[in-house]
């Protein structure tokens, strides 16, 4: 076992050197977040004060390690068992729809409604009626046709004996479904963000959000990655990615429990800036899970996990400092020139990183 520690860059800058320059410093202190700039950007700084901008990726100053046996014990809490106790209170006794009502409730249901009826009237359909109840009846044939597959929409009204089924003939007219449908809508075209490319979907995603937190997050392990969402239409969203089972879609970031809970998504539409203006120098995966991780209040209670396409060096040296446990798979190319890494009769090459709240470190097997 090695166990690897990153020391961090020194204060004090040559100014006479023509060419790159490599420091390796012997100080403990703590990096500062202008560490990883280029040499002549710390010179401006040094002369003026202020950080001078410059277009293009910044370089990042490669880490000296060394095979110190050290300590990556971090600060343990436990508060979401309180929360997870509240949970189990207020969901108890409740069925499989009751619960799935305290997720998409009335105030849901209400906002889709109206949005509906105004889109209708915004095309010029002002005798278009819908109400709650039918948005309801509506959404619960959406959710039923998703296991219940027939060759055509209509056929689903169908009578004849080998097709007939009441539970939906029952519930609503063929012509109010369809007519619900042509109308059925989850924003205001008038006040939108067309800059958005989600913008049609934009506001329920964030009602359903808050949701989800509703109770705080009431689990200790808490796993970031992506889902596939099939879709086989035209939309710049859409993504393709090789291998996968969906390999056609949109590609949700999400942060859900051990179990599957869902506690934040949120739909990747292009590369951008994190929200929250930290280390703007990591990859996209890695401004990812730092968005994600905006709703988590209490750190020391939480363990998170993620896979290669997250994880960097830059990222858990980032999270250590925000006090997170973290581990997640590393690629090879993503390690910081660490000369210890092992190859096992030909397999993948994997790495356990771990952050600490005192050092920068990753711990190989």
């Amino acid at each position: 076992m090695y166990v690897l520690l990153l020391f961090t860059q020194a204060d004090t800058l040559p100014f006479d050197v023509p060419g790159p320059v490599e420091i390796f410093s012997q100080d403990s202190t703590e990096s500062d977040p202008e560490d990883n700039i280029p040499l002549i950007m710390l010179r401006s700084i040094s002369n003026t004060g202020e950080s001078s901008t410059k277009k293009g990726k910044i370089a990042e100053k490669e880490p000296n390690w060394t095979d110190e046996i050290i300590d990556i014990t971090m600060n343990q809490g436990n508060g979401y068992l309180a929360r997870e106790d509240i949970v189990k209170q207020e969901l108890a006794g409740l069925n499989p729809f009751q619960i799935f009502e305290k997720l998409f409730d009335d105030e849901i249901i209400t906002y889709i409604t109206k949005e509906t009826q105004r889109y209708a009237a915004q095309q010029n359909n002002h005798s278009f009626t819908v109400t709650n109840n039918e948005i309801k009846i509506f959404i619960g044939f959406l959710l039923f046709t998703g296991y219940h597959r027939l060759l055509r929409e209509k056929l689903y009204w169908c009578t004849d004996e080998d097709l007939n089924i009441p539970l939906v003939r029952g519930s609503m007219s063929r012509n109010k479904y369809y007519e619900i449908k042509k109308y059925f809508h989850l924003a205001n075209n008038e006040t939108v963000d067309k800059n958005d490319k989600v913008y049609k979907i934009r506001s329920l995603m964030e009602k359903l959000n808050k949701r989800f937190l509703q109770w705080g997050i009431f689990h200790d392990k808490l796993s970031i990655d992506e889902a596939m969402v099939k879709y086989f239409g035209h939309h710049s969203s859409k993504q393709f990615i090789r291998g996968k089972p969906v390999r056609l879609g949109y590609k949700d970031w999400m942060i859900c429990s051990s179990s599957g809970y869902c506690y934040q998504f949120d739909t990747y539409c292009g590369a951008k800036q994190n929200r929250n203006g930290t280390d703007k120098n990591l990859p996209l995966g890695s401004k990812v899970v730092l968005d994600l991780l905006e709703i988590v209040t209490e750190p020391q209670d939480h363990i998170i996990f993620f896979d290669n396409y997250f994880t960097s060096h830059g990222l858990l040296k980032t999270l250590r400092d925000l006090g997170y446990r973290t581990t997640g798979t590393v690629r090879d190319n993503r390690t910081k020139n660490v000369l210890c890494l092992i190859s096992s009769n030909g397999k993948k090459k994997i790495a356990i990183f771990f952050s600490t709240n005192t050092i920068k470190n990753i711990h190989y097997f």
